[in-house]
């Protein structure tokens, strides 16, 4: 497929901030197809879904599947500019805006303990090669670290085709494990972007719309008064509300609490 323009500047800006975690030499993905065999077989494979694995050492789709099946595209011909260029011209500046956030956070984290510490969810409008517009669920976690560094420098993302469960222009969006993905919805983005707390959020929220202090909900989850205020940070700036009244009356209104 040949390149149809430009890219929008965000998704220009995280292409080259992805670009520029290339090593020399480069950190190859270890004994890839058994770990992904393994990881596969964690849930079962149902119609409509494609992954791919992006190694930033190497700065290259390190394994591809279903790509073909559910966008149109040969599998091996995806890299990360086609991959761009498919992502709607209106989710385009979110999407830059929210990976370019979440690949800063990652950068640093060192050592995540498990595939999933680190795993960022969100649904936007991707292009097959038909032309068409379909609704996708984007799963990106954690897939390989380097062994000296401790830096991720791969990762796992499982896509779903969800065209027929929601069809609307929203981005739906959580990230799971990131407390210091420092995002807020761009000007005039407000409106489409949904964020979802993670468990742990809804945890914290419950506990300020009941008029529990920082301490007291530190002592009840068993973490420090400085991570609650980080959730509570995270929170606000997410759901792009100012302040802890505005943001107890959207959770009750989305009816978290």
């Amino acid at each position: 497929m040949e390149n149809e323009g430009p890219l929008h500047p965000d998704l220009d800006r995280l292409r080259q901030s992805i670009q520029g975690l290339r090593t020399d030499p480069p950190q190859q993905n270890k004994g890839l197809k058994e770990r992904l065999e393994k990881l596969l077989g964690q849930f079962p494979r149902f119609p409509g879904y494609f992954l791919y694995i992006y190694n930033y050492s190497e700065g290259r789709m390190a394994y591809t599947q279903g790509i073909q099946e559910i966008l149109g595209y040969p599998d091996d011909e995806m890299d990360l500019d086609l991959l761009f260029q498919t992502v709607h011209p209106e989710d385009a500046p979110i999407m830059g805006q929210l990976n370019q956030c979440a690949l800063d956070a990652m950068n640093k984290i060192r050592n995540p303990a498990n595939l999933y510490d680190l795993c960022l969810s969100v649904d936007y409008r991707i292009r097959k090669a038909d032309g068409q517009y379909i609704k996708v669920f984007d799963q990106t976690s954690v897939f390989e670290v380097d062994e000296v560094t401790g830096k991720v420098h791969s990762t796992f993302s499982l896509c779903k085709d969800i065209s027929a469960i929601k069809s609307t222009n929203t981005i739906g969006w959580q990230a799971h494990g990131f407390e210091f993905l420092d995002f807020e919805p761009p000007e005039g983005a407000e409106g489409r972007l949904k964020y979802q707390p993670t468990n742990r959020e809804l945890d914290v929220l419950k506990r300020i719309a009941l008029g529990q202090g920082s301490k007291a909900i530190a002592s009840d989850l068993c973490i420090s008064p400085m991570t609650v205020a980080t959730h509570r940070r995270n929170l606000l700036r997410r759901i792009g509300v100012r302040n802890t009244a505005a943001l107890i009356r959207h959770a009750s209104a989305a009816g978290w609490v």
